[in-house]
Order: C-alpha cells, then structure tokens, then sequence
C-alpha cells in the first residue's frame, strides 16, 4: 500500500542539519565536530482537512503497514502539487515520526495531521 495520493490542505517543512556533536569541557570551553556535509533530520508537516473517513482510515492503514516509524516510503507526486519549488531534500524516502493524528469534524468528514522525517539513502 502506497501513502494516500491525497493533495494536502497545508504542509511545513524544517530543514534539517548536519550531524554534529558538542563536547563541553570542565572549564566551559567547548569543542564541536561536524559528521559530514549532507543535512539529516529534514521533518514534513502535512496537514488534510475535511476528507472522508474512507481516506482518513487509508493514512491509518499505511502507517500500520509501515510498522509506524520503522520502514520508510516514497510520498506520491500529489503530496507536493502546487508547490512553486520543491524542497532541499535530493532523495524522496520518508517516516514517520509519530502516528496520524485523526480528529473528526462531523460525521464522515475528518482531518487528519502526519509527521514524517527524511530518510537518508
């Protein structure tokens, strides 16, 4: 099952940064070492209001088909229509970071929030 080919009513991106690591010596003197050039950790927020609860229950059985954050999966060319410029992420490989959130409006008509993180190839 692939994640819903469903256009998003919102999305934010944060960009990642290169891993690095800080160490503070006794005297507060610090020493920081960058592990390569490469961003990691670029988190997409995407938001969907008011679809059925058919395409609500579609994010929960993707995320469940996902085992939740441990395997990752491409995002259909849906999820970034209307953009202008795409984001500074080179490869299309994602996770979750959390379950969806599913709130529900009114009968059959919910939104729905999804946390994903980049993955590295």
């Amino acid at each position: 099952m692939a994640f819903p080919a469903l256009e998003p009513t919102s999305r934010t991106f944060t960009p990642g940064a290169p891993g690095q690591d800080v160490f503070t010596a006794a005297s507060g003197i610090e020493t920081r070492i960058i592990f390569g050039a490469a961003a990691v950790g670029h988190a997409l927020e995407l938001s969907f209001s008011n679809i059925s609860g058919q395409e609500a229950s579609e994010f929960e059985q993707h995320y469940l088909q996902m085992r939740g954050s441990f395997k990752w999966f491409a995002l259909p060319v849906e999820t970034f229509a209307g953009m202008s410029q795409p984001y500074l992420v080179t490869l299309n490989r994602w996770r979750y970071a959390g379950p969806p959130q599913v709130e529900s409006i009114q009968p059959d008509v919910q939104s729905v929030s999804v946390s994903l993180i980049a993955v590295a190839g």
